[in-house]
């Protein structure tokens, strides 16, 4: 449904989901492919807590750094975990502000309804004690001069912002797969930018709601760091979309759905990466309930496994990683250690050196 409004200075502003149904259907049906397989996963807790906590932090950092690319990851890390960072005072308003934000999204998003008061209230959430303009307070400003790329509209952004939810809430709209409902809402908040600042922000928090909203809350995560890492194509979308007269969105459609298949290919690696660890793990101490390992031997083939290098008789010996296990025994125990694990296909050679085979499992 394609919705015009033309507002108090006589501009003609659209609202539209219109767009080639054979390229983003074939997206679709691959970013749903890779969804079922992804949910399909056995995903523990121990894994569920690590996705949660690393993509959490990248999504934090990610979304600081498209509004201030001067803001560094380490401090970002620092700062949310409580230790020593170099952030300044205005920049931990900002990324605390953020990190709120999200967790506002986790708790919330269930309840969550697209309206006016819910779009000032992300705004607000995001801009409050930045010095970022009015937070929650419609522009009233032309944003020509900002933005050089699109002219955003330039009236009644109080009355085009409620169009919008109304548009949103459509039947038609609710018919939409989530991830275009997601992009739609993400695209035209963009579009308009209703607020003096942070508009890209609420936009992708509505984003995120819509996703988290339909079951796929990883994902957001990830596409914070693919819109970072893509900025001048996620610039270049939007302004496709305009060239098309703003009633083709295609453009925009296409760039973030392949957001989202690089988003859950990466969410499945980072899953089956954690579920390996845990089972060989669980392997290495079964290893040693049934006898087939020391003590020692299984102390180090953990220390290996997530050592994750090459090493020789003369490191294990000498390298203060492997120092604890082998100070007080000799040479020929470190090689008969070496020998038994060779013996169990715990570990493969290359060259000279040796390293933990991560096909023990198959």
């Amino acid at each position: 449904m394609i919705r015009k409004v033309i507002t108090d200075v006589y501009e003609d502003v659209h609202f539209s989901d219109k767009y080639d149904r054979e390229q983003i259907g074939l997206l679709l049906r691959e970013l749903d492919v890779r969804h079922s397989h992804f949910t399909n996963l056995p995903i523990v807790p121990e894994v569920r807590k690590f996705l949660t906590g690393e993509l959490f932090v990248s999504s934090v950092f990610s979304t600081a750094a498209i509004g201030k690319p001067d803001i560094e990851e380490q401090d970002v890390r620092n700062f949310l975990s409580g230790n020593d960072h170099e952030l300044s005072e205005l920049q931990s308003r900002f990324v605390n502000n953020i990190r709120r934000t999200f967790e506002f999204i986790e708790k919330n998003h269930n309840n969550f309804e697209l309206n006016t008061e819910n779009i000032i209230k992300l705004h607000i959430m995001f801009t409050i004690d930045t010095s970022e303009g009015l937070p929650g307070v419609y522009r009233s400003k032309d944003r020509s001069a900002v933005n050089t790329d699109y002219k955003p509209p330039i009236g009644s952004m109080d009355e085009l912002t409620a169009e919008f939810c109304n548009w949103f809430s459509s039947s038609d709209m609710q018919n939409h797969h989530p991830a275009i409902r997601a992009f739609l809402a993400h695209y035209h908040l963009g579009m308009l930018q209703p607020f003096s600042n942070g508009n890209g922000r609420t936009a992708r928090a509505v984003e995120a709601l819509i996703f988290t909203n339909a079951g796929m809350p990883y994902i957001p995560h990830v596409l914070s760091q693919y819109y970072k890492r893509n900025n001048k194509d996620y610039i270049k979308a939007f302004i496709k979309n305009e060239k098309t007269g703003g009633f083709d969105m295609t453009p925009f459609l296409i760039f973030c759905l392949e957001g989202s298949v690089r988003a859950y290919k990466l969410i499945t690696d980072m899953a089956v990466t954690g579920l390996r660890a845990i089972s060989v793990r669980e392997y290495i101490r079964k290893l040693r309930s049934m006898k087939k390992i020391t003590e020692r031997q299984k102390d180090l083939l953990e220390i290996i496994y997530s050592y994750d290098k090459p090493f020789d008789l003369h490191e294990l010996l000498t390298n203060p990683v492997f120092a604890g296990l082998y100070r007080n025994v000799t040479e020929n125990t470190a090689r008969n250690d070496i020998k038994r694990m060779k013996e169990l296909n715990l570990i493969v050679f290359e060259a000279d050196k040796c390293c933990f085979n991560r096909f023990v499992l198959g």
